[in-house]
């Protein structure tokens, strides 16, 4: 009876938290959501102010129609974000640089379509026949141009497949600003869409800026394509409803599909880097040119800290494999440990990787001040890493991997010397922190972990197999248990995929080598020579004795 009380009391005891759980998952967090719907209502309110200029006219049913359309709008944006994409929520500059290029490119369209458009015949027709330059030829120009434009810049600063989506809510963006000036027609907005999407398609695995330029020509030829597509099919008035279109005049049109794309790609190289800038975003093209240049920093580390370049070298290359493992960023988990530990190189003699010696210097100082200069070297990197004006993300990979971890080594010496009353406080030999914001900095803390616990403890060799897993597992789950993975939402899945990683890449550097055997002439030799030496020994000590007789 007693027993069954108390398993009683402990199913309310679930069910008390589980229900404390799911109301703390229903609980709307308004210090994160507050600048969220303040943002959006900025977004929309200038999106309807782009919509209403110049301001003529204004009718109180019309503009009501545009502002249901752009809240509309903004809300499945929103939706769309957390049901399919909820990581880019927290990335809030990313956020911005789309808001402010979708605004851009409707305030451009809006502009062409409606201030421009009277004066884009008196403005070109010194270049080109009369009547042949108007709004019907414009307006598309610089759609497909913007269109373009923005598709290459979302693949460089989110992804493809988010770069896939946002084109076409931008298209759609577009194609109101379009309608609301009157000069909608939906077969131009299709072909210069479609182009453009081609266009992110071919942007994978962007190796420098350069190839944005064969970016941007993909997308005048997909254009070119469509525009002969079009021609041949018949529906020649589909594309200018004024005039048809004759032969010469659709090479014309697919010239400058190709102009505009090749332009806009040359452009891209310039604007991209403006973008970063403005909004402090950091591109695998950044993190490209970063990892494959030879930056000061990383020359200077290699002349003044040779064993940190080493160790970092290794760190990278098990942070690399471990990121591919779990789908994280290689890229920048690779590129962030290159530039972990900078701040050793302050004081590079007091690292036992530069100078095995290092623990003489140490024995000077008090544990404290040994741990001080330890300390040191994390808020040294930061400076460094900020006078250089890395990327920001790279703070995190310098803060985040030690963490808040504690000194171990100089806290237990620091106990030991202790006198009798003294108090050692923990918190004194604990890293500031602040703990892995990412996945990719969490691997960077593991495996700067593992290597040097590695080349300390398996100098000699692996005794047994066994032994690479239990270590790599013990330093796991030490900063599991010390919360150092509470910020960076990786997963026991995820943990357990990086520990095999870690212990293959190990296992590869500390793995057994057979022995060759020797030369058997090699042998015979050596044999055959103190063989001789001997005799000769001998021969000289019989001759002494007797001479000596």
């Amino acid at each position: 009876m007693a027993l069954t009380e108390l398993q009683e009391q402990k199913y309310q005891v679930i069910q008390q938290r589980l229900g404390e759980a799911e109301r703390a998952k229903s609980r709307v967090d308004w210090a994160t959501w507050t600048p969220r719907l303040a943002g959006a209502a900025v977004f929309a309110a200038l999106a309807v102010t782009v919509l209403l200029v110049p301001f003529r006219e204004l009718k109180p049913l019309s503009v009501i129609g545009k502002a249901l359309l752009v809240l509309g709008g903004t809300a499945l944006y929103g939706v769309y974000l957390m049901r399919f994409r909820p990581e880019l929520l927290r990335e809030r500059r990313k956020q911005m640089f789309f808001g402010a290029s979708v605004l851009l490119t409707m305030g451009v369209v809006h502009t062409v379509a409606v201030a421009g458009a009277a004066h884009a015949q008196e403005f070109l027709s010194a270049s080109l026949a009369a009547g042949t330059v108007t709004t019907d030829t414009v307006t598309p120009a610089f759609v497909f141009g913007l269109l373009l434009l923005s598709g290459i810049a979302y693949a460089v600063v989110f992804d493809q497949r988010f770069a896939f989506d946002a084109l076409m809510i931008n298209s759609c963006a577009a194609g109101l600003v379009l309608l609301a000036a009157d000069a909608f027609q939906p077969v131009r907005l299709v072909v210069a869409a479609l182009g453009s999407l081609t266009a992110v398609l071919f942007t994978r695995n962007l190796r420098s800026r350069y190839r944005l330029a064969l970016v941007g020509v993909v997308g005048g030829v997909a254009v070119a394509v469509q525009l002969a597509a079009l021609y041949l099919l018949g529906a020649r008035r589909l594309w200018l409803v004024e005039t048809g279109t004759s032969p010469l005049e659709l090479l014309l049109w697919m010239a400058g599909a190709l102009v505009i794309g090749a332009a806009v790609g040359v452009f891209s190289t310039f604007l991209l880097p403006v973008f970063e800038r403005v909004f402090n975003i950091t591109t695998d093209l950044r993190l490209i040119e970063l990892l494959e240049g030879d930056h000061p920093l990383i020359t200077l580390m290699q002349q003044r800290a040779p064993g940190t370049w080493q160790h970092t070298q290794n760190v990278a290359m098990f942070t690399k494999r471990a990121c591919e493992a779990i789908g994280a960023n290689a890229l920048l988990g690779e590129v962030g440990v290159k530039f972990h530990d900078l701040g050793k190189m302050v004081r590079p003699e007091f690292f036992t990787e530069n100078e095995p010696e290092s623990k003489l210097l140490h024995d000077r100082l008090s544990p404290m001040m040994s741990a001080l200069i330890i300390l040191s070297h994390v808020s040294d990197g930061v400076l460094m890493a900020r006078k250089a004006k890395l990327p920001p993300v790279m703070e995190d990979f310098i803060t985040g991997h030690h963490g808040t971890s504690v000194i171990k080594y100089f806290y237990y010496k620091a106990k030991e010397n202790a006198i009798e009353g003294e108090r050692i406080e923990e918190g004194q030999f604990r890293y500031p922190g602040p703990k892995p914001q990412s996945r990719e900095s969490a691997i960077a803390a593991i495996a700067d972990q593992v290597e040097a616990t590695a080349r300390s403890k398996f100098a000699g060799g692996v005794n047994h197999p066994d032994d690479i897993r239990e270590m790599v597992h013990a330093s796991i789950t030490g900063k599991l248990l010390d919360g150092q993975f509470d910020e960076c939402g990786i997963t026991m899945r995820e943990l357990r995929i990086v520990e095999d990683t870690m212990v293959k890449s190990l296992a590869s550097m500390y793995h057994h080598r057979v022995k060759y055997p020797d030369d058997p002439d090699k042998l015979k030799r050596k044999q055959a020579i103190e063989a001789r030496e001997k005799y000769r020994s001998e021969l000289a000590k019989r001759r002494e004795r007797i001479l000596t007789q």
